[in-house]
């Protein structure tokens, strides 16, 4: 073999071993939850596959190399949406978890799975994911938790019943991650055809045409414009497409069941917005999610309102959209 040729190969290989050496192992290690010993170890080694494949991906400035036979089709596509907006890695090496029962739908989940998004702004970097798994093992979704677990058990101050609050908070943890992947189909599927849709930051014009809301909307200083789920999807595309990164941040989640229709509730939450365009744009987020059809739950009503007056006062918890302002029968 020619010297020069076999010399190259050496370099190379010495090369391709010292970056592997630098690429982080992050190993799960379940503590809790499941008793089933061949399970707990297949779910063990997938998570922790998944982990090195974004560790290695940001290490050699690729996409991850995804492990089909323990990921699902529909996962790889989902969460490279969320790679394409920022790419991820775990710096942890031993996480030692609890797995969790979803409380729909069957399977697992791990949380609190801590990772930097590297394309976050600086003091949004160091986040978490929640990794969903089905019943066999296999990745099935990934997404971005509102809060820690602990807060998604005691958020909910009316509803008993605790895998009813998981369900609820699960479809509010996918609908904020979607946002986080640029998901506009995800997006368009769970709003109803009549769905109410109120954004603000100061728009001009305030809604004129339904009396219950122009009753409502008495915030002094802000604006407010009514959208259909139209217009709505149509003006998020172009905001998806002029912002290459994206996140969505939720917190002070109340939950609240309607005292009429039990599997719909109510969803009060603080929304932080950060893009590539827009930054720390902070608000009130409310969602009226229905789940008769538990299959396909539907966002009747998205609004609106921000955090604090023109003036700097803080918004009273009183003046923000409550599952009472809208009235059911016109879904």
């Amino acid at each position: 073999m020619n010297k020069k040729l076999f010399h190259l190969i050496v370099v190379c290989f010495l090369s391709a071993q010292a970056l592997n050496a630098q690429i982080e192992t992050s190993n799960l290690i379940i503590t809790d939850g499941i008793s089933n010993e061949a399970l707990k170890k297949t779910i063990e080694k997938n998570v922790s596959g998944f982990l090195y494949a974004c560790n290695a991906a940001v290490i050699k400035d690729k996409n991850p190399d995804l492990d089909k036979s323990a990921t699902t089709g529909d996962a790889r596509k989902r969460f490279m949406l969320i790679w394409k907006s920022s790419p991820m890695a775990c710096a942890v090496s031993s996480l030692e978890r609890k797995c969790l029962t979803r409380p729909s739908g069957g399977g697992y989940q791990i949380r609190n799975i801590p990772v930097t998004m590297y394309e976050a702004p600086e003091d949004k970097q160091n986040q978490e994911i929640v990794i969903n798994l089905t019943a066999d093992g296999k990745i099935d979704d990934v997404f971005i938790p509102v809060t820690q677990y602990t807060d998604l058990i005691n958020a909910n101050q009316v509803t008993e019943d605790p895998a009813l609050r998981l369900m609820v908070l699960d479809f509010v943890e996918n609908y904020r991650t979607a946002y986080n992947r640029k998901d506009i189909k995800f997006i368009e599927s769970v709003f109803s055809n009549n769905a109410i849709i109120i954004v603000g930051n100061q728009i001009r014009q305030k809604p004129k045409s339904d009396a219950a809301l122009r009753n409502s909307l008495t915030t002094t200083g802000f604006e407010y414009q009514v959208k259909d789920k139209t217009r709505y999807i149509t003006d998020l595309q172009g905001i998806f497409k002029r912002s290459k990164y994206f996140d969505i941040q939720f917190s002070e989640i109340m939950v609240l069941q309607h005292e009429n229709y039990p599997q719909v509730y109510g969803v009060t939450l603080k929304q932080v917005w950060n893009s590539s365009r827009l930054k720390n744009d902070v608000g009130y987020v409310f969602l009226l999610i229905d789940f008769r059809d538990i299959n396909q739950p539907l966002i009747h009503v998205r609004t609106w309102q921000p955090e604090k007056y023109d003036n700097g006062t803080v918004l009273r918890r009183d003046e923000v959209f409550q599952i009472g302002h809208f009235d059911l029968n016109r879904f």
